[in-house]
């Protein structure tokens, strides 16, 4: 195959092409150029790798907006019964406007993940004992007092809290049983 180089003109039009489709094979076809020669580019010319990105910001766009339309302003379908189009009394198709509550409901997690995708930037202390419990559920009401913290994260937070607390007193426990058990061998 014959390797097309890759122009200023080939790489403008593979960029608005980009930008327009979305798609690197349609975009690379647009350009006249192979998708080796512009990956290689894209590879090489890190100002190339920027103005990729954002033609794909660009078609990224236009597919939310598509989405979003289709969301909250509906599409128009021809109204169908038992397979054949209904018609108003003067012969003209009807139609029924169709909203994508699927669609609006992906739109409204990419733009708003429920509370537990949201990454929480909260440092509790360290724990090493049972006793390092009390400042960490102090640090954890501090953190939802801040906002730094929404009370339901706290109750997770408090929760992993508590199950430390536990697993160190079980460890605790065993290292005491263990002792008595030695001792009781050793006699």
């Amino acid at each position: 195959m014959k390797r097309l180089k890759l122009t200023k003109a080939r790489q403008e039009r593979f960029l608005t092409s980009l930008a327009k489709t979305g798609n690197v094979t349609a975009a690379v076809a647009t350009a006249g150029t192979s998708r080796t020669r512009v990956y290689e580019l894209r590879k090489a010319d890190p100002g190339f790798a920027a103005r990729w990105e954002e033609a794909e910001e660009i078609a990224v766009d236009a597919l939310e907006a598509e989405a979003r339309r289709r969301a909250i302003e509906g599409v128009q379908e021809p109204l169908v019964s038992a397979g054949k189009l209904v018609r108003d009394d003067d012969g003209q198709p009807m139609a029924v406007r169709r909203y994508s509550d699927n669609v609006l409901l992906a739109l409204l997690k990419a733009h708003r993940p429920p509370g537990r995708e949201r990454s929480v930037r909260f440092k509790l202390p360290q724990l090493r004992s049972a006793a390092d419990a009390a400042s960490a559920m102090a640090a954890i009401t501090a953190g939802v007092a801040s906002g730094d913290v929404t009370p339901g994260e706290a109750a997770e937070l408090s929760k992993l809290v508590e199950a430390y607390v536990k697993a160190l007193e079980a460890s605790e426990f065993d290292q005491r049983l263990r002792a008595i058990e030695e001792r009781n061998d050793a006699t």
